[in-house]
């Protein structure tokens, strides 16, 4: 395992990756967690699975990143958002991406324009830097407007197969629609922009993350290798 500084917060907070595998490796996949402050069992889930890597061999044939909480500022907040009051799911540079927040709800407010916020910049770059091919985006359905059952949502055709595969492992349904409008998601943006294998886990709100991870850890065995 190798542990990189990424860049900083708003606040100047270090976010830090964990890096297992060969970099030149044509399976490469990007988790992230901690995308919204109020879902601080999505970076703890992260954690766990660095936690119990890293002294483990790791397959030759696969890299991976594992940034366990992208937005370091909103958990240490509790607020949905970053430092600036920007849903980071909301701030991607995908073809949907809106000005003004999904129903006038501050709560998903979009930032001043695509990719403004240092934080989504970071998981922006490293697409490009390591030509990453999935992206597991780690969540619990800790909701603000629109309720959602736990699941493995997945954005575009390409995606299915390991959806349903990671459905299998991990015991969570596979939806190709999540029921509400997502617009300059990370999801959306990856899935149908750049056609990428995008998955978006929605894990129990009501759970402690030690009992999430005994009963869905599995999903990032077969994410990893699928």
């Amino acid at each position: 395992m190798k542990e990189l500084i990424l860049g900083k917060s708003v606040k100047g907070i270090e976010i830090k990756g964990y890096f297992f595998g060969e970099e030149n490796a044509f399976n490469k996949t990007l988790i992230v967690g901690g995308i919204h402050g109020v879902e601080p069992q999505s970076k703890e889930f992260c954690d766990l699975y660095v936690e119990e890597m890293k002294n483990l061999p790791f397959p030759d044939d696969a890299f991976v990143c594992v940034i366990p909480g992208i937005n370091p500022d909103g958990l240490a907040a509790f607020t949905r958002g970053n430092a600036n009051g920007v849903d980071l799911n909301r701030n991607f540079p995908s073809s949907t991406w809106k000005s003004s927040p999904v129903s006038g709800n501050n709560a998903y407010h979009p930032g001043s324009a695509p990719a403004s916020e240092p934080e989504t910049k970071i998981i922006v770059d490293l697409l490009k830097k390591y030509n990453i091919k999935k992206i597991i985006a780690i969540h619990t359905n800790h909701y603000i407007q629109f309720p959602n059952p736990p699941m493995i949502n997945y954005d575009g055709d390409q995606s299915r197969e390991l959806a349903e595969q990671m459905s299998v492992a991990s015991h969570l349904p596979a939806h190709g629609d999540i029921g509400y409008p997502t617009p300059g998601s990370m999801g959306g943006y990856l899935g149908f922009d750049l056609k990428k294998i995008s998955i978006t886990i929605e894990l129990d709100d009501s759970k402690k993350s030690p009992e999430l991870y005994k009963k869905h850890s599995r999903l990032f065995e077969v994410a990893v290798l699928g």
